[in-house]
């Protein structure tokens, strides 16, 4: 049977896109991060051995025409997951990522990230979520 090893998450709510809004600035390359989470696979812990760690990523931004963007799950600085986003008009649209990795034991840090790759702002708004959630036991992987 399947158990939850360990859970975390991050949420940044309420951004409101009338009063608070993030930007990622113009730049090619530039990025931001969005939030972060960590779970821990303990040896300690029969299930980790047959664990995998789903995430999930959810946010809202304003794109204008033209305008594109990578969105990337990191752990421990590395790249993940990466999704292409482009836009030919002006949009509001919410963005949602799932991405399941298989990390060996051990304590593992998740940042959902945003990454600008065009010359055009990209405006964030809320809310931002992101949980990281490891789960082993017989049956899992």
């Amino acid at each position: 049977m399947a158990a939850i090893i360990s859970y975390g998450s991050q949420a940044k709510i309420p951004l409101d896109p009338f009063a608070v809004t993030q930007t990622v600035v113009g730049i090619p390359g530039a990025g931001a991060e969005l939030a972060t989470a960590q779970v821990n696979i303990s040896p300690a812990n029969p299930a980790s051995f047959s664990s995998r760690v789903e995430l999930n990523g959810s946010f809202s931004l304003t794109a204008l025409a033209n305008s594109q963007f990578f969105a990337i799950i990191r752990r421990a600085g590395v790249d993940i997951y990466r999704s292409f986003y482009r836009f030919t008009t002006t949009t509001d649209i919410q963005i949602n990522v799932l991405w399941v990795d298989g990390p060996y034991l051990g304590v593992h840090n998740y940042e959902l990230v945003i990454q600008n790759d065009s010359n055009l702002p990209i405006n964030l708004f809320g809310p931002i979520a992101f949980t990281a959630t490891a789960i082993g036991g017989e049956g899992v992987i």
